[in-house]
């Protein structure tokens, strides 16, 4: 119950399957109260409201979109509004489109940055002003991707904005220490989540195990194992920790695939 009386915005959380989810889990079972955020699943957001408060949790769901500011505005409004504060932000919202690079559609270009990248500052800049006013400090922490220091072929502009995310994280640590807010990111590896249903390697049982044999520790990454990781930054274990990135990959960043 390490963050009893703190409150958590969670984006894109309402899929069960969801790194997200297992996000709004995490943060749960330490205490935490929950907003969580969907645009992909909205139709979920209820029954995930529910399940938290079975857990004896204050829980909010808000559909907002993170490419528009002005939905990420009154998305956080109506926490604080209801919830009384945020404490920590865990902007995990993101998609991919599994296109090589010469394939690359205009649109798809758009979705990716306008999610991956605008939205992830939309939704820190909201959500930081309130922390500054509040003047009780923060955690801020991205979900980003083993791909902010590994290459692959056919997701680059995903790649890529997982890469900036990484030097966003960087920049904002510094920008926003002397206000006690620690703004960090988690890398996941390979998921077995909705984001990564589409993917064209893993679309039958020889290619999920020939995936698994890539990771050094011969399996996929649980939703809940990414949410620890993102506890270690909202809770007291953090304190001392800003601008860092903690990959939760089973070895796959450091392996031959890479």
């Amino acid at each position: 119950m390490r963050l009893k009386g703190k409150v958590a915005l969670v984006t894109g959380a309402s899929n069960r399957r969801s790194i997200g989810w297992g996000i709004a889990q995490a943060l749960a079972d330490e205490g935490a109260d929950i907003v969580i955020n969907d645009v992909a699943f909205p139709q979920e957001l209820d029954a995930r409201v529910a399940e938290l408060q079975a857990q004896g949790r204050r829980a909010l769901a808000c559909i907002a979109d993170v490419s528009r500011p002005e939905q990420v505005q009154r998305m956080v409004t109506c926490a604080i509004d209801e919830l009384g504060q945020i404490d920590i932000l865990a902007s995990n919202a993101g998609i991919i489109r599994w296109e090589k690079f010469l394939d690359i559609q205009p649109q798809t270009l758009r979705d990716i940055v306008n999610v991956n990248l605008k939205g992830n500052i939309y939704l820190i800049r909201a959500v930081a002003q309130h922390m500054i006013e509040r003047g009780q400090g923060g955690r801020i922490i991205l979900t980003s991707s083993v791909q902010s220091d590994m290459n692959f072929t056919v997701t680059p502009v995903y790649g890529a904005t997982k890469r900036a995310a990484h030097s966003l994280v960087g920049s904002l640590a510094l920008e926003l220490a002397p206000h006690n807010i620690t703004v960090n990111h988690i890398g996941p590896g390979w998921v077995r989540s909705p984001l990564n249903d589409s993917a064209p390697d893993q679309q039958n049982a020889a290619d999920i195990e020939n995936q698994a044999r890539n990771v050094p520790l011969h399996r996929a990454g649980t939703i809940e194992e990414m949410g620890r990781g993102v506890v270690y930054f909202a809770s007291s274990d953090g304190d001392y920790t800003t601008g860092a990135f903690l990959r939760i990959d089973g070895g796959l960043g450091i392996s031959k695939y890479s």
